[in-house]
């Protein structure tokens, strides 16, 4: 079914409320430092450069319906659609492009005009110009995620030079009866980190909810079988105990 152009305005509005009420539950934003780790994953996106882009409020601005703002803007002021990616920071776990269209100005300017429920001033954007202005944005490609996060490894030698000699006679035997150095023992010793395992899944969990969100139609009510019931459970669950750490992991550091 085909929505007019009132019943989009009204569903933005009824989309935006909802997120706006639930900002504080929000895990990414726009990156504040572009890192080697997000530099190469925008890169990897295949468009132009990544750059900074104002986000401007305007009356024909619509929240998850950021191609069909743009077609009234250009209706109202001319200008033109440009489609690529919006890169989202969820720190320190992931980094997700997420398709989208911005305002190309008369005068050359680009400008988000979406406007954003957690009040970001900018985005971070990835134009491609692989997608023409013709392009269907119902046919836009899913969100791209990355993990960014990386597990503290031990110092071996570190912890060598604060053994006792006792400590480093006991550990360079069981390093012997294992065929190893002793460095390599005692890092194989380390216990394992869980959040890369952990943000992997979450990863692999948003692209199959992906696919079973375009599969039921963008205008169709979602199918909640068993499956996909346990589908949103089972990354709910996995999201909850990743926020969990993330705030800890940035709270230790001086990040909340």
């Amino acid at each position: 079914m085909v929505m007019t152009d009132g019943e989009i305005k009204a569903t933005s509005k009824q989309l935006f409320d909802q997120s706006r009420q639930q900002r504080q539950q929000t895990t990414e934003t726009t990156p504040t430092n572009l890192t080697g780790q997000i530099l190469a994953f925008c890169q990897s996106l295949g468009g132009a450069p990544a750059a900074f882009l104002p986000v401007t409020p305007d009356p024909h601005g619509l929240f998850g319906f950021c191609s069909d703002g743009v077609r009234l803007k250009i209706a109202a002021d001319g200008g033109a659609p440009v489609y690529g990616w919006t890169i989202w920071e969820w720190p320190p776990a992931i980094v997700t492009a997420e398709f989208h269209c911005v305002w190309r100005s008369p005068q050359g300017d680009l400008v988000d005009i979406t406007p954003k429920p957690a009040d970001e001033k900018t985005i971070l954007f990835v134009e491609d110009p692989s997608y023409g202005v013709d392009f269907d944005f119902d046919l836009r490609p899913r969100n791209r995620r990355v993990r960014i996060y990386e597990p503290t490894l031990p110092d071996p030698a570190a912890l060598i030079a604060g053994f006792s000699e006792t400590q480093r006679a006991y550990e360079t035997r069981r390093a012997t009866k294992a065929n190893l150095s002793l460095e390599d023992w005692l890092a194989q010793k380390a216990p394992k980190d869980p959040l890369p395992d952990e943000i992997d899944a979450f990863i692999a969990l948003c692209a199959e909810y992906d696919v079973r969100i375009d599969a039921a139609g963008s205008n169709e009510i979602i199918d909640t079988d068993p499956t996909f019931r346990a589908l949103v459970r089972h990354r709910m669950e996995v999201e909850g105990r990743i926020r969990t750490w993330a705030r800890a992991y940035l709270a230790g550091r001086g990040g909340v």
